[in-house]
């Protein structure tokens, strides 16, 4: 019998978080290596994926109105396995689209009482995008896949190590790739500016208060108006916004510290729109509030651009792997990364090509077809 995995992701394009777009990224990348026709994908049925799944899916797919835990929804999970002959399950969690609900927590439990009633051997492995920093309900919610998955994969060193406490040695490292593919231009800088930008989501945790304190020092001290600011990503008042507080909070931040002319918001931009958005940038500013690690696609979608990074203090898996690209400033001292972004703004262009391509090459070691490899090599379905 040949091999075939179940594919679940409560988030995927086009719902606009994070975790959606890394899903599909390894999910294509899983594909390359498998084919299309050994792979089913499971999501949400909401407008914001369904409208494009038929563009955004390279597989065949199904639907889940929702993740509650109820006969319907597991009697429709059980029919899935059986008729497209699964023989592994690979999840991604957590995510918004799951919602507060138990299916996905559960799915690992539900596999193996799949298995001992049809006699049948498949193996249901997670990928874990946060434990330790995440929310109490969602790490109570995490227990239960700790308990009963065949594998857990975690990119995070102190993710994993709290995790294997509970797990084990079913607990295995992975890591993250960019969710960004670079598009191939030249760079623009239409303003003849330095363009210091935040790229990714906005919501707590990802020192965006940081982010903008930095920015108002930059922009005291900027005498001769060198520099502007953007943030790729959305801040959105419109009141269906499931982070509307705190994005409220940011838009009055931004104008208590007087830097409504200074910062531009590109808004929701494409994958496309975002490449270029990053690599018009001269320096990223990636403040996570919990430190630098390896689950940070923010991070390497900047990297795998060549922009040098400002980020805080990482692990020592990140330290091991970037600590000594000229690229990449790891500190906790604001004093010491304004005096690094003066450093870079002031450097010539020879200087600067060098420590782009020293980042691009150091991004190497988050390709996902690597990624996806090595986790299919593990599983045994290559």
């Amino acid at each position: 019998m040949n091999n075939k995995m179940l594919y679940v992701t409560g988030s995927f394009p086009d719902n606009q978080e994070g975790i959606a777009a890394s899903a599909k990224v390894l999910m294509d990348a899983m594909v390359n290596h498998l084919g299309g026709d050994n792979v089913v994908l499971l999501t949400t049925d909401k407008p914001i994926i369904t409208n494009n799944i038929s563009a955004n899916a390279s597989v065949k797919y199904e639907l889940m109105s929702d993740w509650r835990m109820r006969i319907g929804n597991v009697k429709c999970l059980y029919e899935i396995l059986s008729k497209e002959n699964i023989t592994h399950v690979h999840m991604e969690y957590p995510g918004d689209l799951y919602g507060k609900t138990f299916l996905a927590t559960f799915l690992p439990i539900l596999i193996r009482r799949y298995n001992r009633k049809h006699k049948t051997n498949i193996e249901c492995n997670v990928r874990l995008h946060e434990f330790t920093k995440a929310r109490l309900l969602r790490r109570m919610a995490i227990v239960p896949i700790l308990l009963f998955a065949h594998g857990i994969w975690i990119p995070a060193m102190e993710d994993r190590q709290a995790a294997t406490k509970i797990a084990g040695k079913r607990v295995h490292r992975t890591l993250i790739g960019s969710n960004i593919t670079v598009v191939d231009r030249e760079k623009e800088n239409i303003s003849g500016k330095t363009v210091i930008s935040y790229f990714g989501s906005v919501y707590p945790g990802k020192g965006i208060e940081r982010i903008l304190e930095l920015w108002k020092s930059i922009k005291e001290n900027d005498k001769d108006n060198k520099f502007i600011f953007k943030i790729i990503g959305e801040v959105d008042v419109n009141p269906d916004n499931h982070f509307l507080e705190y994005h409220k909070f940011v838009r009055e931040r931004i104008d208590s510290l007087g830097l409504r002319d200074d910062i531009v918001i590109t808004g929701y931009v494409s994958d496309e729109e975002a490449s270029v958005e990053i690599r018009n940038s001269d320096v990223a500013t990636l403040l996570f509030e919990d430190g630098m690690s390896l689950r940070r696609g923010s991070f390497i979608a900047y990297l795998s651009h060549g922009v040098p990074i400002i980020t805080t203090p990482g692990d020592a898996e990140s330290v091991e792997i970037l600590g000594n690209l000229e690229g990449v400033f790891m500190c906790d001292d604001e004093a010491k990364m304004l005096e690094k972004i003066y450093e870079w703004a002031g450097k010539d262009k020879e200087s600067m090509d060098r420590i782009h391509s020293e980042n691009i090459e150091a991004s190497s070691y988050a390709d996902w077809n690597e990624i996806a490899a090595k986790m299919l090599k593990e599983y045994e379905m290559l």
